[in-house]
């Protein structure tokens, strides 16, 4: 017996030693290639002054796309966009007005207008805002929140029908969070509740103990008309059910005159936050004259991709764009309206961390899986670059394994590096716990709660594919005008390039198929499985392997060459 537990022992030690061993090891290929310099030079490029922080459907956000093209061409990497080009094309709307819009404040008796807001100067549109309300009631809807987990409901016992709703923008002070912003303060989900209650239209401020009392809204004085960075949505089927209700952003000295002196709107905030919602407008109405018309325009996804010997794809990707000259979505609002706000953080830090990685990929053999990179547009606006490639994939999101989402790296301190989406998978998960130790230069925060709506990984975490997000959190600099170059950590940002690239690259070469632990039931998986095994289903025989990719036949490598130069 004792013999026996001898033996026993020795091959414990010996399968430790071995485990050890393995997660010692890197395995994914051409990592010393990842450099401080080659990282420095795209981000220096993208976040130079020159590109005027990369707004969506500017020139300088053409110019990023092809130059990210152009890149990902060098690398060797093949183009994996619409009709066998580099680009997928994402149609964006916006509104664009006829005649200067007006909002006429009316006392419950009076026929001339006790208050008129001027457009640019008191008030500007968001999109959706191309109707006419003659007259309506006006009514408070607090932040427009609906949350039962939290015991909110600014609709309860609420009357919106055919009534202009005056709402906060964002969401109750109490509820910040180092995570950022939850999904009830997106303007488009405000925009859904609102619609579904009636409202006839909004006027939306933001509060004075929202964002460290920046009065963040769109209006702008003197920059030419594609420098003012309208509020975009995607023009397609899914947001036309919103695109009529009249949506307005008011500055805080005028919803100070409208409820009736200074620091009213602070002091209504206040009371709200303590659960307060009442306010009677004593009968007071609202006339809203808004004749537009709507435009549609066109972004760029930048796609390439690394064939493998199967035909299962891994995801990596991040957004290019960032906020232009500050007229949307800044938080430096009162002091950098107008200033080149230029993102090297967010996200050219992780638009290079995309490049590096194929370029590395692409001088190895064939992986197993294949690899897709995407570079979206439009995440600033709303997330709607990659929203408009999950409704629009251009790989199968049941071939997908999994999406590694690179935004805003560039920032590590104290050797710190976040990882969300733990909790999607499962397997993911044990990849990024067998990678951690390589990377001794890191420490690895693991957030285990389900990921939200706050980066590009969304639109695939809905379509069922599970994510990983590293992030090396929020901070001062984040959408301010001191996001520049020489202020991102370089090293910090080499070794979180590599680190995700060790674990896309097991993610890839591993038979597994990255379980999903997520909110669609009906996804699928590369095995035709349910991504969420179902009671009715029965379980495979056998542990299965990736197929091998069946090539199409008639490939033309003379063309294909020809775009290529």
């Amino acid at each position: 017996m004792r013999k026996l537990l001898v033996a026993l022992l020795a091959l414990c030690v010996i399968a430790r030693f071995s485990v050890a061993q393995d997660a010692q090891e890197l395995l994914a290929p051409n990592l010393e290639s990842i450099s401080v310099e080659d990282l420095k030079g795209d981000v220096y490029f993208l976040a130079s002054d020159e590109m005027r922080g990369r707004d969506t459907l500017s020139t300088e956000s053409n110019i990023a796309s092809a130059y990210i093209a152009n890149r990902f061409r060098k690398a060797g990497l093949k183009p994996a966009g619409e009709d066998g080009g580099w680009y997928q094309n994402a149609k964006f709307a916006y509104t664009e007005f006829t005649e200067k819009p007006s909002i006429k404040v009316f006392e419950a008796a009076g026929t001339q207008p006790a208050l008129e807001m001027a457009y640019g100067q008191d008030f500007t549109a968001m999109d959706g805002a191309a109707s006419s309300v003659p007259n309506a009631p006006l009514a408070f809807a607090g932040y427009a929140i609906t949350d039962k987990a939290k015991n909110w409901d600014d609709f309860a016992d609420l009357d919106l029908k055919g009534k202009v709703a005056l709402l906060f923008r964002f969401e109750p002070s109490s509820w910040r969070s180092t995570r950022g912003w939850s999904r009830s303060a997106f303007i488009e989900t405000k925009k859904s509740l609102l619609k579904k209650a009636g409202a006839a239209a909004a006027i939306m401020v933001t509060g004075p103990a929202s964002t460290n009392g920046i009065d963040n809204w769109t209006v702008s004085q003197g920059p030419s008309p594609e420098e003012l960075s309208p509020p975009l949505a995607l023009a397609d089927s899914e947001v036309a059910a919103n695109s009529d209700l009249p949506y307005f952003t008011a500055s805080l000295k005028a919803v100070d005159r409208l409820l009736g002196g200074e620091g009213k709107t602070k002091a209504l905030q206040e009371a709200l936050d303590k659960g307060e919602r009442a306010l009677d407008f004593k009968g007071r109405t609202i006339s809203v004259e808004a004749k537009a018309q709507r435009v549609v325009k066109t972004g760029r996804n930048v796609l390439g991709k690394i064939e493998g010997q199967s035909d299962e794809w891994v995801v990596l990707g991040g957004h290019y764009d960032h906020i232009g000259l500050g007229y949307f979505g800044a938080n430096d609002a009162r002091t950098g309206m107008g200033q080149v706000h230029n993102g090297a953080d967010d996200n050219a830090s992780g638009t290079s961390a995309i490049m590096e990685i194929a370029e590395a990929f692409a001088k190895h053999d064939k992986p197993k899986r294949n690899f897709l990179f995407i570079a979206f547009t439009g995440e600033e606006k709303g997330l709607l670059g990659s929203e408009w490639y999950g409704r629009h994939p251009l790989v199968p999101h049941e071939k997908t394994l999994a999406m590694i989402n690179i935004d805003m790296i560039g920032r590590v301190r104290n050797q710190r590096l976040e990882m969300h989406g733990m909790a999607s998978s499962a397997a993911l998960s044990r990849h990024v716990r067998a990678v951690e130790p390589l990377f001794p230069a890191l420490k690895l925060k693991l957030i285990e709660q389900p990921v939200g709506p706050v980066s590009d990984m969304w639109a695939f975490y809905k379509a069922g594919v599970p994510v990983l997000f590293p992030f090396s959190g929020y901070n001062a600099e984040m959408h301010s005008v001191k996001d520049d170059p020489e202020t991102i950590n370089y090293e910090g940002l080499r070794e979180a390039t590599r680190l995700i690239a060790e674990i896309a690259w097991r993610v890839s070469e591993s038979d597994e198929i990255p379980d999903y632990k997520g909110t669609n039931k009906e996804a699928r998986g590369p095995d035709g499985r349910y991504r969420i095994p179902r009671k009715d289903e029965p379980a495979p025989e056998t542990p299965r392997k990736p197929e091998p990719k069946k090539e199409a036949p008639g490939k033309d490598e003379e063309q294909e060459e020809e775009f290529s130069r």
